[in-house]
């Protein structure tokens, strides 16, 4: 099931053209928090899913969960794992909100939030289990990987 993941994840490491399609998607649904499903095997994204903000809120997000429903079983089709999800954090913090751990509802996915920092965003994982957080490293792979994993602060 796509929702389970096999082994607990360690790091996460995305092409460069995921960095980029997540940007997109937080670009376009400013000013409110963008959302969206990882799909991938053994720590390493194959496809990233926008999903819509039902909330449509600056502060918080819920999937529409016709959508997720809809990833999850493309995911599934494909034997594919949720590796991750990512939401932005339009105002900040870089790290998970108070909500954010409260409702974390799949252990041993990485939460992905990205954040504005000195005029870019960027970004941080997480895991959240328990109302515990520990952070993951984030690394993207590609053409400009030098720059971006340097960029990082997982």
């Amino acid at each position: 099931m796509a929702t389970m993941t096999s082994k607990l994840i360690t790091s996460l490491t995305f092409r460069l053209e995921h960095r980029k399609q997540m940007l997109a998607d937080i670009e376009a649904r400013q000013p409110e928090e963008a959302c969206g499903l990882i799909a991938g095997v053994y720590g390493r994204a194959v496809e990233v899913v926008p999903i819509t903000n039902e909330y449509h809120s600056k502060v918080r997000y819920r999937m529409v969960p016709e959508e997720q429903l809809s990833a999850f079983n493309r995911f599934d089709l494909q034997g594919w794992k949720l590796l991750g999800i990512y939401h932005s954090h339009p105002e900040g913090p870089n790290f998970p909100s108070a909500k954010d751990i409260a409702e974390a509802t799949y252990p041993g996915v990485v939460y992905l939030i990205w954040f504005p920092s000195q005029g870019e965003w960027d970004c941080r994982g997480f895991l959240i289990h328990d109302s515990k957080v520990k952070e993951v490293h984030v690394s993207f792979t590609g053409s400009e990987a030098q720059t971006d994993s340097d960029h990082n602060t997982g």
